[in-house]
């Protein structure tokens, strides 16, 4: 018998581990540990005045308790770590708890206890194993506690069971029990249990006394068949703008904000930072990931100072834990194809347009019906072509993907290393007779090794190494470039290449008169070579010996990134067929000389970035009511450019001081101080200050004794104001310092021939600055956080105020007469936005049924207040007032018919057109007709000009509405999963400026292809005024193609995002294949779109008129398995 202090008996009393302990104890554990059963014990009795008596070796067979760093409720404890059915607890004398093994009494045959059984894994939101939780059977209390590989079996008691399962630091969870016999059950971490930390800027803080506005996801949220990480960003993640502008890989990365975008001069970007440290998140494997976090505002980063107006981003990966190791794989086989591609017409129709063209413009046509159905016939497709180029060249893709974790440690040692391989093929069709790659393909590697080494008892040495190394494979010619030529090669000027295999080429080789087909083909190739190498090595040092709560950090990170480049580029001879000789073959005539491989060029850059970082920090609990943290810190970081003969340098000083009273106040104030070399002695360092507050109301006694916590069990109030900067100057430096460049030369007397002597010298070039300082924004954030149906329902709502000030641009209105040869840097201009996001999730079980919800949602509108610029005629000409990139249009009233003109008719038949008195006249250039665009005369002076543009019209280029939902269903080891996510408040303008490869012949006959929605246009025999295109040109007839509220359209969309349907492997396959989990699933990724553009995808906007790499749609076949 084991005793801790002698026994006296007075009363004996009866109890289960629910409720052995009658005080509310809190116990401190100083740090995360795994300990026995004994162990755990003696950490109850030295912090209370409990003393426990059991047989000793009672729990010598008991998975081992997971502590984590925090306080914890007594009670809590001893119920969430030891099993509840085979136990008796007896308390003697208030203070003595006696243990003892309950006597098996029962009268159950084995073939009733067989039928009742029910086995199962509990697993962490990562697949890890969680050995020593409790599965109790509601109702009738018997539990049983999970083995060291997490794996249980319980004998249910019930006629409709329920079980309940639970771990320290894990949310509680209940599963109704149907007819399925095995469970995978997972447990989500809990915010509450004890007092669970969330990532924030420079650490991490105590959920509870959290007041800034902070959203995070784990990383397999964002797991989906892409290269690049923001990809996968939008709709998933409240605060969050992502668009995508391409799809061609390695050059496919989202444009990404948070919050919206509140400057029209400086840099727009969120700092993004991986383990703490400066660096991209684009070739990050999903797979490494555990949060991905979003700090919005100033009181989550204003401690960032000078770098935290933009927002920042946080991503942690995964490290090891204290338990067996365990391996797991992930492989990936996928189909890609274009979302959407335009649509031409084919040859005949072409043809038939340009003559209409002609016509419209009084000339005869070009193309005869003979030849019409020559072309349409396909008889010979060598003199008559009728190409479709987007079909010919282009075709599905295919991607790959093998990821390889493995994650453990001991008491001494943890660690999590992974390894992962990408490979991502273009849509061009292959040339099967080159020797090299003409094609798009992407090979990326990763490599991540994560280990925490536990020093001593009280320090802790961390040592992250990881690398990426991408090798991409394109065509001679820019991919970019390819694709464009391929949407505006006419398809009847010349074959892809003649049926003798010659290559063909365009008749009037130049510019954009080219062969798409000889552009991918043969035209050579070029290659890239990326690779990252990454270090970071931490020390933490417990300083309790000090004061308790107190340690010290050093961190210490090097990374180097290179880039090589080659290539090689060709020509081939190119001919045009001019007929057929007396023995049918070509006649054909050569255009372009060959040019063969010439020598490769090659080039190369490279950069290196080391950052330090010290820091103190405070944190401990008093009285279990005071809750007081603290932090110190101090950073530098440099970047070495391979062009730079000088690093780009920044130091800054941060502190944080944090209050939380009883779980129902917090209090939080903070800040950063900047350098930056980008200013003056004077400004070079900023305070950046801020501070928020929380009320816990569901903490309150009022609140626990009202009804409604039976309802909102959760509630939380939140408000933060604080001051960030921006000092992004888009790569400028030492603004405060004149700069001198060689002028052409100044006349000085006569020269020998007669003319002007003209004198080499310096001239100024940029303007010195030394009043520069950063851009301000200062940010306001209300928040609410509500817990419904005993956390069934989570909802978060976020409403923001940001004012951005002392823009850092350069005035282009400083007038000619101060004499400056280029425009003056300085702070001016201002821009407010103002929004809000919010989040929503909802779980239920229902029987074998698990049902959850989730879906979010951020709206950010901005409004310039202050710019550059000239005092406008009228107000609709003004940028102050208006959102940023909108567009400037002309304002379209309709398509000008027959009886707006006076109509002189010649003899010929020829009709000229003149406008009716009380029109207005258009400046923008040509002869205005029936089925041209009618503008909109806005100052009422009788002309079409630039006075009559107006900015007060169009949406923004960027959404400012960006939203997405779920709903995920699993139902005995079948699960689906189906998320959408869309985009509004934006708009687009088709065509661009001035309608360039996308409006009719605005190249000429020779150089464009003719969408089909150019068939329902205005011509004389459908002149009506609800079609898409005004009458056709021969060419460029800017009135009509002028950017103008005709081709502005709403481009909001919802798009199917990913479906997700799979299988988890049952039990017994598990077993055999000596598998902890398993899973095989089919995801398909941007699967549809709806919209109201139709042409193009609309996530592309007007870039190119539609021209761009297409986005893909991607369908994925994946095996994941853990051991």
């Amino acid at each position: 018998m084991r005793t801790f202090i002698f026994l006296t008996f007075c009363s004996v009393f009866s109890l289960t581990p629910n409720a052995v302990l009658s005080q509310n104890f809190k116990i401190f554990i100083d740090a995360d540990k795994i300990i026995t059963i004994d162990e755990l014990f003696k950490l109850i009795s030295d912090q209370t005045d409990y003393k426990f008596i059991y047989q000793d070796g009672l729990f010598k067979d008991y998975p081992k308790a997971q502590l984590k760093k925090g306080t914890i409720n007594a009670n809590d404890l001893l119920k969430n770590s030891i099993a509840n059915s085979k136990l008796n607890f007896e308390i003697i004398n208030g203070n003595t708890i006696v243990i003892k093994e309950q006597e098996d009494t029962s009268d159950s045959s084995l073939k009733n206890q067989q039928e009742n059984e029910i086995t199962g894994v509990i697993l962490d939101s990562e697949g890890i194993p969680i050995p020593g939780a409790n599965v109790v059977e509601v109702g009738s209390g018997v539990g049983v506690m999970t083995d060291f590989d997490g794996k249980f079996t319980l004998t249910l008691q019930t006629k409709k069971p329920k079980i309940k399962v639970s771990f320290v630091g894990y949310a509680t969870l209940e599963v109704n029990i149907g007819s399925k016999r095995h469970y995978e059950l997972i447990l989500e971490t809990n915010t509450e249990a004890l007092d669970d930390v969330v990532v924030v800027g420079f650490g991490k803080q105590k959920e509870a006394s959290l007041v800034s506005a902070v959203s995070t996801v784990k990383g397999e949220q964002l797991r989906m068949p892409n290269r690049s990480l923001s990809n996968n960003l939008a709709g998933q993640i409240p605060g969050l703008i992502a668009i995508q502008r391409s799809g061609e890989p390695g050059y496919d990365n989202s444009e990404f904000w948070i919050r919206g975008i509140s400057s029209f001069a400086g840099g727009t970007g969120p700092l993004v930072l991986v383990d703490g440290i400066p660096r991209s998140l684009n070739d990050i494997d999903p797979d490494e990931i555990q949060t991905f976090t979003l700090l919005k505002d100033a009181a989550a980063t204003a401690v960032y100072g000078a770098e935290g107006a933009n927002g920042v981003i946080l991503i942690t990966s995964k490290r090891g834990v204290n338990q067996k190791t365990v391996i797991s794989y992930r492989g990936e086989y996928g189909v890609s194809e274009p979302t959407r591609l335009p649509e031409f017409v084919g040859a005949g129709d072409f043809m038939r347009l340009y003559n209409e063209a002609l016509f419209n413009e009084g000339s005869a046509p070009m193309y005869s019906d003979e030849l019409i159905a020559r072309h349409e016939s396909g008889q010979d497709p060598d003199l008559y072509p009728d190409v479709n180029w987007l079909n010919l060249l282009s075709d599905y893709s295919t991607s790959t993907r093998h990821t390889l974790n493995f994650r453990g440690g001991g008491e001494k040692a943890k660690f999590f290393i992974s390894g992962s391989y990408f490979n991502q093929g273009g849509i061009f069709q292959q040339n099967s007779l080159a020797d090299y790659n003409n094609n798009i393909g992407l090979n990326r590697y990763n490599l991540r090794s994560n280990v925490d080494f536990d020093v001593s008892p009280t320090t802790l040495l961390s040592v992250d190494l990881s690398g990426q190394y991408l090798e991409t494979n394109y065509p001679g010619v820019g991919s970019t470039t390819i694709f464009q030529r391929m949407t505006i090669a006419p398809p009847n000027l010349f074959p892809m290449v003649f049926s003798d295999g010659t290559n063909a080429g365009h008749p009037v080789p130049s510019g954009n008169r080219v062969n798409p087909y000889n552009l991918l083909m043969e035209s050579g190739y070029s290659k890239e070579w990326r690779s990252s190498t990454q270090s970071k090595v931490a020390l933490v040092q417990d300083l309790d010996v000090i004061t308790q709560g107190l340690s010290a950090k050093g961190v210490v990170s090097y990374d180097s990134y290179s880039l090589y480049t080659t290539s090689r580029t060709k020509t081939p001879a190119q001919y045009v067929a001019s007929g057929r000789d007396l023995n049918g073959n070509l006649v054909l005539n050569q255009v372009v000389n060959e040019v063969p491989f010439g020598e490769p060029a090659e080039g190369n850059s490279g950069e290196k970035r080391i950052y330090l970082e010290a820091s103190v920090n405070y944190n401990r609990s008093f009285n279990e009511k005071h809750d007081v943290g603290g932090m110190l810190l101090y950073y530098q970081k440099e970047t070495q450019l391979h062009n730079q003969a000088l690093a780009f340098r920044k130091q800054a000083y941060v502190g944080r001081g944090t209050y939380l009273y009883d779980n129902r106040y917090s209090l939080e104030v903070n800040f950063g101080i900047t350098g930056s070399e980008t200013f003056a002695d004077g400004n070079r360092f900023g305070l950046f200050p801020a501070m928020g507050v929380a009320w816990l109301v569901d903490n309150e006694a009022f609140w626990k004794d009202s009804g409604i916590s039976k309802v909102i069990n959760g509630l939380k109030l939140r408000y933060s104001i604080g001051r960030t900067g921006n000092d992004d100057t888009g790569g400028e430096r030492f603004l405060y310092r004149s700069s001198f460049n060689n002028a052409g030369g100044y006349p000085i007397g006569i020269g020998s021939n007669g003319g002007l002597n003209s004198i080499g010298g310096l001239v100024e070039g940029r303007f010195s600055a030394p009043g520069l300082t950063w851009e301000i924004e200062d940010k306001r954030n209300y928040g609410l956080d509500i817990d419904l149906f005993s956390n069934r329902i989570n909802l978060q709502l976020n409403y923001f105020d940001n004012t951005r000030s002392s823009i850092l641009l350069q005035r282009r209105t400083v007038s000619e007469a101060a004499g400056l040869r280029q425009a003056p840097w300085q702070n001016f201009g201002e821009v407010s936005n103002k929004g809000f996001d919010g989040s929503l999730m909802a779980r239920e079980n229902f029987g074998d049924f698990t049902v959850s919800l989730r879906g979010n949602l951020t709206y950010a509108k901005n409004k310039i207040l202050e710019y550059d610029e000239v005092p406008q005629l009228y107000d609709w000409m003004n940028v102050t007032g208006t959102s940023l990139r909108t567009a400037n249009l002309y304002v379209a009233e309709r398509l000008y018919d027959r009886e707006d003109f006076d109509i002189n008719v010649a003899p010929d038949g020829t009709e000229t057109f003149e406008l009716k008195e009380g029109y207005a006249v258009s400046s923008l250039g040509g002869n205005i007709r029936p089925g041209d665009i009618k503008y909109v005369d806005l100052n009422g002076d009788g002309e079409i000009n630039q006075f009559d543009q107006s900015r007060q019209i169009a949406k923004p280029s960027v959404p400012e509405l960006i939203y997405g939902f779920g709903l995920n269903v699993d139902y005995k080891g079948f699960y689906a999963n189906i998320f959408f996510q869309g985009a509004g408040s934006v708009s687009t303008v088709l065509g661009g400026s001035n309608g360039q490869g996308f409006h009719p012949f605005t190249w000429g006959v020779q150089e464009t292809s003719i969408r089909k929605a150019a068939l329902n246009r205005w011509s004389q025999d459908n002149p009506s005024q609800d079609v898409m295109f005004p009458r056709l040109r021969t060419s460029n007839f800017f009135h009509n193609t002028v950017a103008s509220t005709w081709w502005l359209r709403d481009a909001s969309f919802l798009r199917l995002k990913n479906v997700e349907i799979g299988y988890n492997f049952s039990k017994n396959l598990l077993d055999k294949l000596s598998l902890t989990s398993g899973r095989f699933y089919v995801m398909g990724n941007n699967l549809h779109v709806w919209d109201k553009i139709k042409m193009w995808d609309p996530e592309i906007g007007n870039e190119n008129a539609g021209m761009n790499y297409p986005l893909s749609r991607n369908v994925t076949f994946g095996l994941e398995l853990k051991l």
